[in-house]
């Protein structure tokens, strides 16, 4: 597909892209830019919201997983999934832009889909923790900083806990990561990768130290 829209400059300005449909994938620039350039991106479908999310950084992780690094600059490759092809729907897609900057945005998609990416962000404080089922990932802010653990349940039956740092073991023979193994330009959001479904739960951990925000995705 060609260019669905521009950014319209300024620090805080909503640009809003009105398309007879829903793209697969969402990317700004070029895919391997390292930012989104973005604080806040909606997404809704047929008048139903399916993407919230609210936070540069966190915008940036959830386009940087599933992917791998470019050969020439070593940054992730970026593109944020919103279904799963091409849905033939009335959608919306809100993007505030972080500074004065016109990106190009564009739409990609590689063949008909039947379901939208879902994404949500759930606030936990510290020395909380929160149970997590049925997702595709999870991308945990703060991390390591603010997070003692997260303990997994795995369909197969075993189940352990893990000290975040020890995370980016579990998806290292599949996917590229940002510096310190973690995700965003902060370089402080760990990942639970769980597109093959084999974890029926997660549960994160706060410390003593602060809170932290739990990006959820689900298809």
């Amino acid at each position: 597909m060609s260019i669905i829209s521009n950014l319209t400059t300024g620090a805080g300005v909503v640009t809003s892209i009105t398309l007879a449909y829903c793209p697969q994938f969402l990317t700004i620039d070029n895919s391997y830019t390292g930012t989104f350039d973005i604080t806040n991106i909606d997404v809704s479908i047929n008048g139903q919201s399916t993407i919230t999310i609210g936070s540069a950084d966190d915008i940036d992780a959830v386009c940087q997983i599933k992917s791998h690094p470019s050969t020439s600059d070593g940054k992730i490759m970026m593109a944020l999934e919103l279904a799963n092809g091409e849905i033939n729907a009335p959608t919306l897609i809100r993007l505030t832009n972080e500074g004065s900057n016109t990106n190009a945005v564009y739409g990609v998609s590689s063949g008909v889909g039947t379901a939208p990416y879902r994404v949500s962000q759930f606030s936990l404080n510290s020395l909380s923790n929160q149970i997590f089922q049925d997702f595709d990932y999870l991308l945990i802010n703060s991390c390591p900083t603010n997070i003692d653990r997260v303990q997994i349940q795995w369909r197969n039956g075993y189940s352990d806990s893990y000290a975040p740092q020890e995370l980016p073991v579990l998806f290292r023979g599949l996917y590229g990561a940002e510096g310190s193994s973690q995700f965003s330009a902060t370089k402080d959001i760990g990942w639970v990768n769980n597109e093959d479904g084999l974890i029926t739960s997660a549960t994160v951990f706060t410390n003593s130290t602060g809170s932290s925000t739990i990006t959820v995705g689900r298809i």
